[in-house]
């Protein structure tokens, strides 16, 4: 709220040496060509110009104060946080008004573009685990919410599949899910997996392998370390860290594109088969 005059005088009455920098005087910097060149011509028709900007400041920041209140009781009513998360209610999103604005104040504070604002509205009609992504978090579409978390390194990675999804989407490309009870003809397709669905037990969990991770390869009656899998299937490295599980009940049930789970295999007495396309993301 000063002007440089101020300053100047407030320097000689404190016997203090008043510096300024030389870069001051240098007009490629735009707050200086503002400053020496701009507000000088202004000047001569307004004299009063720096006076009527050091009160609209002022002015300003009371209506950035009224404004921020305004946006925290709209964001109260959209948002519930649950520890480090933040479940956004599309329903609610849906039905707001200011649209645009209430969601870049939702996104802005964990990096995110103005120009991802279209891409969230997308998110809101996209399948179950479809994600938008700034530099450490990401939201990810969960049914009826929209689950605004840290980003995790990729080999923590994860999607909740609940049994009334039809699609999952996530970083490899999409699951698509559907009940066969009748006329079930076995596929060997490794991008289809056949599931006895009376041995699945739902939510299903779609992640990276971790160390430890073992499963019962279909034809096998004995449990193969995933590590040895990968490397009896001759795997690079690059085509390892590609790869996803998809388990219940803390059992692998499926590698993805590769193998199903031997105790998991439907068979003609199956009742009712848990029928996974994977169709991976276009390289």
């Amino acid at each position: 709220p000063f002007k440089k005059e101020e300053f100047v005088v407030f320097a000689k009455d404190q016997k203090l040496n008043f510096v300024e920098d030389s870069s001051n005087t240098s007009n490629k910097y735009t707050r200086n060509f503002l400053r020496n060149s701009l507000i000088p011509k202004i000047q001569e028709v307004f004299p009063q110009v720096t006076d009527n900007l050091l009160q609209n400041i002022d002015r300003m920041k009371e209506v950035s104060d009224i404004f921020q209140d305004a946006i925290n009781k709209r964001l109260a009513a959209l948002v519930e946080w649950k520890g480090q998360e933040c479940h956004i209610s599309i329903l609610k999103l849906k039905k707001t008004t200011q649209f645009n604005t209430i969601i870049w104040e939702i996104i802005r504070p964990y990096g995110f573009t103005v120009q991802q604002i279209p891409e969230f509205l997308k998110l809101m009609e996209a399948p179950n685990g479809a994600c938008l992504y700034s530099a450490n978090y990401q939201v990810i579409k969960n049914r009826k919410w929209l689950l605004l978390v840290k980003r995790l390194p990729q080999e923590n990675s994860f999607v909740v599949v609940e049994s009334s999804d039809r699609q999952i989407m996530f970083a490899n490309g999409l699951l698509e899910f559907k009940t066969v009870t009748e006329n079930v003809v076995i596929d060997s397709n490794p991008l289809r997996a056949q599931l006895d669905l009376k041995n699945i037990s739902f939510p299903l969990l779609l992640r990276k392998p971790k160390t430890g991770d073992y499963f019962y390869p279909l034809g096998l009656q004995k449990k193969k370390k995933l590590n040895r899998f990968f490397i009896d299937q001759k795997l690079s490295k690059t085509q390892k860290e590609a790869t996803w599980v998809l388990e219940s009940n803390q059992r692998i049930i499926w590698v993805l594109g590769l193998r199903i789970d031997n105790r998991f295999c439907c068979s003609a007495h199956s009742s009712a088969v848990l029928q996974i396309d994977f169709i991976p993301n276009k390289s």
